[in-house]
Order: C-alpha cells, then structure tokens, then sequence
C-alpha cells in the first residue's frame, strides 16, 4: 500500500520527535516550545527522553501532510523510569491548519494495516478509529498494535486542531492506560491559546 505518511511507531518516536522551533514565514511564530508538557506536569518516576531528537520520526511524520507547509514545530518525549510507558507531544502549525489537519486524519484513516522498520527489524502496524472525548476544534483519536521482536505494543495517537495549532500526543505501552492518556491530554490541551 504506497501512504505519503511514513510511519514508525511508538519507541522510535521517542528518538525521532521534532523538537525546534522552525522559522515561519509570516509575523512572529508561537512559542510552540513554552506549549509543551514539562517535566514537573509528569507522573513522579517519569524523565525527558535522553535519546537524540531531530526531525522526523512516528509524530513528525504524522503532522507532514502532503501539500501543505508547516511553519513552526515544536515536541517532546518522556519516559516512566527509562522504559515504556512513553508520552510523545508534538506541536506544529502550517500555512493552513484547518486542511492540514484534515490531511493528517484522512492519512491516518486510511493506514489500517502499514509496515514499518526499527532497528532492522520490519512488522506490520495494525491501526484505527478509537472512542476519545472530543478536543479544540477538532479531534480524532487513534489505537494501533503490532508485534516486535515477539512483544505486542500498544499505542493510542490522538490528533487535535486548536486554532492554528495541531497537536499530536501519543502514549505507547505494553497496555495503554487510557485515564492515564486522557489525562496527560487534557493538561496538553489546556497549554494551548
């Protein structure tokens, strides 16, 4: 199946996130970096990733729609205890959020089953709709599944549009705690203008 969204999941996000700031083109960006969740809104015993951040990776991809510009970026990534759970937040804006938004859903959507690659090892990723409060503007919640090196993961993804603000924030376990989720959520979402 060819996708525009190349997707790696979970554990390789945490190394993949965004975490600058681009420039924008227009008057002054938001200070998506100042919107992130911080360490002290963290569950006691969780850490900032200490992996090497750049562009790309699970989020990142995500929030690149095919045909339309993102003009600032902004993520992060923490860790209970240096293993799984993990919380992946990632913030962009674009030279038009309402349709990069709706891109971004219709490519989700439409990545039922995908392949992906970590650390050489190829599975497939088994991904959809999930029932989720409704966020901002809009919102879509997300569950996926796959299988490495003989573990099941567990993944819930939800996509938010807030103004010129899409967010993307994902947590990734063996078993995703969804109260757990909803609450890293809400304290993501109420960091947004």
């Amino acid at each position: 199946m060819k996708r525009a969204v190349v997707v790696v999941v979970g554990f390789v996000a945490i190394a993949l996130l965004p975490m600058g700031v681009a420039p924008r083109a227009s008057a002054s960006p938001p200070n998506l970096s100042a919107m992130l969740l911080t360490i002290h809104q963290m569950p006691t015993g969780w850490n900032v990733s200490g992996e090497s951040v750049g562009n790309g990776g699970f989020l990142g991809n995500v929030l690149q729609p095919k045909g339309i510009r993102r003009t600032a970026e902004a993520g992060v990534s923490y860790q209970r205890g240096g293993s799984a759970p993990d919380v992946n937040e990632a913030l962009a804006t674009f030279t038009n959020a309402s349709t990069a938004y709706k891109k971004i859903v219709a490519n989700l959507v439409a990545s039922k089953h995908f392949s992906a690659t970590t650390l050489g090892v190829k599975y497939t990723v088994t991904a959809g709709h999930m029932s989720f409060p409704t966020y901002g503007n809009a919102s879509e919640a997300f569950a996926m599944r796959f299988t490495w090196l003989g573990t099941t993961f567990h993944e819930d993804l939800l996509i938010v549009r807030k103004g010129s603000i899409v967010l993307a924030i994902d947590e990734f376990d063996l078993s995703v705690n969804v109260s757990q989720f909803q609450g890293f959520v809400k304290k993501a979402i109420a960091k947004l203008p």
